[in-house]
């Protein structure tokens, strides 16, 4: 059996109707809210390949479970009976910090939706701190991701898994190979290094380099 975690917040979005002059902004103002869509940072489409992997009889309850817990939108409670997969996914409430990473150190695989940028002109240029956390639980992170920082990050960290948004087929392959065969996750191995270089000992030696130049 593998578990795949997700800590924090989960809010339902619908998908962004724009108009002309809306487009038109995403294309030229880039670090703000609206600059992403939101709709993306979700867990629907790994519960719909989870549905897919049991509607086809290739799972069953004691091969995979995943746990949601913190804030999460009694939206995909909802969606989870409907999808018919409340006996693979859980949602449970607030925990403590302490208790977060004890309970991520006891994941296989942590989950991490992305938001997706407006624009064809820029990246997405958020990067959670929920992303330095998994890393530093040392845990393979299954990301769906558009190319970005944070895809860079994931990658030189050794632990990343990255799916591009809406590839649902690679997603379903890729949950379904874990499953069969979980050993394949022992082969993301963090990348000590990358705990050092993103660390906040580390940024405040760079600022203070700057302001030491004046």
């Amino acid at each position: 059996m593998i578990k795949i975690g997700y800590a924090g917040i989960l809010q339902h979005y619908e998908p962004p109707k724009k108009g002309w002059l809306q487009s038109a902004k995403d294309l030229i103002w880039t670090y703000r809210p609206k600059a992403v869509d939101p709709s993306y940072r979700s867990p629907l489409p790994l519960l719909h390949s989870l549905a897919l992997l049991k509607e086809e009889q290739l799972i069953q309850n004691s091969d995979v479970q995943m746990h949601l817990w913190g804030k999460i939108d009694s939206f995909y409670e909802g969606f989870i009976n409907t999808l018919n997969i409340d006996d693979l996914v859980h949602i449970g409430s607030y925990r403590s910090h302490q208790e977060t990473i004890q309970t991520l150190m006891e994941m296989d695989l942590l989950f991490l939706p992305l938001e997706k940028s407006n624009s064809t002109l820029h990246r997405n240029l958020f990067v959670p701190s929920k992303l330095f956390e998994y890393i530093a639980v040392g845990k393979p992170i299954l990301a769906i991701c558009e190319p970005s920082e944070v895809q860079e990050i994931l990658e030189e960290s050794g632990l990343g898994i990255i799916i591009p948004p809406e590839n649902n087929y690679e997603l379903v392959t890729t949950i379904h190979q874990f499953i069969q065969d979980p050993s394949l996750l022992n082969k993301y191995r963090r990348n000590d290094h990358i705990l050092n270089h993103y660390s906040a000992e580390t940024a405040t030696r760079k600022l203070a380099s700057i302001f030491n130049r004046f």
